[in-house]
């Protein structure tokens, strides 16, 4: 059975990915610590800065 923390996360994370804020592999990867609540203020700037800069190269 799923904590709420992880439902929730399932239903945020398609989001961030279809926004430009995270980048599918990284959601993959980052999935459990945001559940968990472990996730550090580094590892959100590092996750939405490589996908922001990837979304501008995309362009």
């Amino acid at each position: 059975m799923k904590s709420p923390s992880e439902e929730l996360v399932e239903l945020i994370a398609p989001l961030l990915v279809e926004r430009g804020l995270l980048l599918p592999e990284d959601m993959n990867k980052y999935q459990a610590k945001i559940a968990a609540g472990t996730m550090k203020s580094e590892d959100w700037l590092l996750a939405t800065e490589k996908a922001t800069d990837r979304g501008e190269t995309d362009d």
